[in-house]
């Protein structure tokens, strides 16, 4: 007898390799599978404006980048003496404004380089649920602890998320784009409401697949939602999924993405990797500047055998034990 619900997988004709470049756009799962494919060395831009949940938000950034379009001191808004973009994330907040748009541009230029390599585009949605800026009656992605009057809430409608992200996919039709739902619950919302979100999320994601060859859906959501659905699987807030869980969906990812090819040289990166987390317990021991040794020679062999893989920064925080 089976007690476990299965997401059905299957090989995607979608490869990643480490060769191509790959634009992450979305939700905070979003920095967790990046965060997955940059540790093995893949090429990833993540989030250039930041984390940004709603459909509306995540299309007007990359029709941005699509444009390598720059921001200007006009477009920043200031509130205790704290400059910032509706458009962005708050890690991109300075209290001086030319810092602030500098770091604004600096992304968009280097995502806009990204773009012109990238083979496909990962995109997470977060919610439906989008605020309108009163005053100029545009769709945030983050609203800055701005009071609440100053915006109105509504839900976006299929046809408002699927009218944005189509333009995008037929004008980008040589990349491929593949869509996700994330399965952290906007519980802010209220879960009735976040349930409602994510069906709206859910309906335009399978329109965008149906009219479009270069448009895919990933099942991060069923798999965390209805395959790992015990709270052991959730951090203290019961909502994000553990390191555990990000796992899980990871490997996943990987059998459905990975060729041979790159799942056996995944393996050797991480291998490497997790050695070089190593601390032992006498750092002057012939052992381990012994260990060392193989370990730099190691990713030395594996950047002659791959030219495209760099590990200096692995090398020098090696040789900082």
């Amino acid at each position: 007898m089976n007690f476990f619900l299965h997401t059905p997988t299957t090989k995607s004709k979608v490869n990643l390799s480490h060769q191509e470049a790959i634009l992450l756009l979305g939700s905070c799962f979003t920095e967790n599978i990046g965060e997955k494919l940059l540790n093995s060395k893949f090429k990833v831009n993540i989030n250039p404006f930041g984390i940004i949940y709603n459909p509306i938000s995540i299309a007007n950034s990359l029709t941005r980048i699509v444009n390598n379009q720059l921001y200007n001191e006009q477009e920043l808004s200031e509130q205790h003496k704290k400059w910032f973009s509706f458009d962005h994330h708050g890690s991109f907040s300075s209290f001086n404004q030319q810092e602030c748009l500098t770091k604004i541009n600096n992304e968009i230029t280097c995502a806009y380089q990204h773009l012109q390599e990238t083979k496909t585009i990962i995109i997470t949605l977060g919610t439906a649920w989008v605020y309108k800026n009163i005053e100029n009656n545009q769709i945030v992605a983050n609203c800055h602890k701005i009071p609440a009057k100053n915006f109105t809430k509504r839900l976006l409608s299929v046809e408002e998320i699927v009218r944005q992200l189509s333009a995008l996919a037929n004008k980008l039709n040589k990349i491929n784009f593949l869509f996700t739902v994330s399965p952290v619950r906007h519980v802010s919302d209220g879960l009735h409401e976040n349930n409602i979100s994510k069906s709206v999320l859910h309906l335009a994601i399978h329109q965008l697949t149906s009219q479009h060859k270069n448009c895919s859906y990933f099942a991060a959501y069923e798999m965390v939602i209805d395959e790992l659905r015990d709270y052991r699987f959730y951090k203290e807030d019961m909502i994000h999924p553990t390191p555990q869980a990000i796992n899980y969906v990871w490997d996943k990812f990987a059998s459905t993405y990975f060729n041979e090819q790159t799942t056996q040289l995944n393996q050797r990166i991480e291998k490497l990797q997790q050695a070089a987390l190593h601390r032992p317990f006498n750092f002057e021991s012939e052992s381990h500047q012994q260990f060392i040794k193989q370990q730099v020679l190691q990713m030395q062999q594996l950047e002659k055998e791959f030219p495209f893989l760099i590990f200096e920064e692995e090398i020098y925080q090696i040789h900082q034990l």
